[in-house]
């Protein structure tokens, strides 16, 4: 298995997978166009923290099996026929097999469009667009979530439960005189991280 890219796990990644007897080959950062990525057919993203995942589109886009977690972020590109979604370690091992096996399909032109930016654009707008008619249960939905967010972020101890940290409410007249460390509140959701932090 060839592995691209680098950042700030890197090393701890490699030492892992050295540790497990993985024969995996880091091979470093790589231009997102260049050459050698034409000789694979299968494409792997494991990640569960991307936004946007660019170069799954990327994959999709040169024909290529993508295989992702099931995500968020990997809802758009589960629709295409050669991307396989896995929930589990034993159906990432279908995923890897069954990809391996077959062959690509050949992109259609319509999902072939769909991976451009121009439609990436036109999703946003659509979605975006002042004056969009919805209806009633969407727009009533809407209503319930704003008014629930304004109304818990301006309580006190449900900011600090949430790790928003004491007194941070109001932020401070000069940014660049504020003390972390006088607005850590230790939240539920924070907690492990602050404990270790402090350790």
């Amino acid at each position: 298995l060839d592995v691209f890219g680098s950042g700030p796990d890197f090393k701890e990644i490699v030492s892992r997978a050295e540790a497990s007897g993985l024969s995996m080959n880091f091979l470093g950062a790589k231009d997102h166009q260049d050459a050698s990525f034409r000789d694979y057919k299968v494409f792997v993203n494991p990640s569960l923290s991307d936004v946007v995942a660019t170069t799954t589109a990327e994959a999709l886009a040169m024909g290529k099996f993508v295989i992702v977690a099931e995500h968020p972020s990997n809802h758009f590109f589960a629709q295409f026929p050669n991307c396989m979604v896995y929930r589990t370690e034993e159906e990432f091992s279908k995923c890897v097999t069954k990809a391996l096996q077959r062959e690509p399909e050949p992109l259609s032109d319509e999902d072939r469009y769909r991976l451009t930016w121009e439609a990436a654009t036109e999703r946003l707008i659509n979605v975006a667009e002042p004056g969009r008619k919805r209806n009633l249960t969407a727009q009533a939905l809407d209503q319930l979530s704003w008014r629930t967010h304004h109304l818990l972020t301006n309580i006190e101890q449900f900011r600090k439960f949430a790790g928003a940290g004491v007194g941070t409410r109001h932020a401070p007249e000069d940014l660049r005189k504020m003390d972390g460390e006088q607005y850590s509140g230790a939240g539920f959701f924070d907690r492990a991280r602050t404990k270790k932090a402090r350790a």
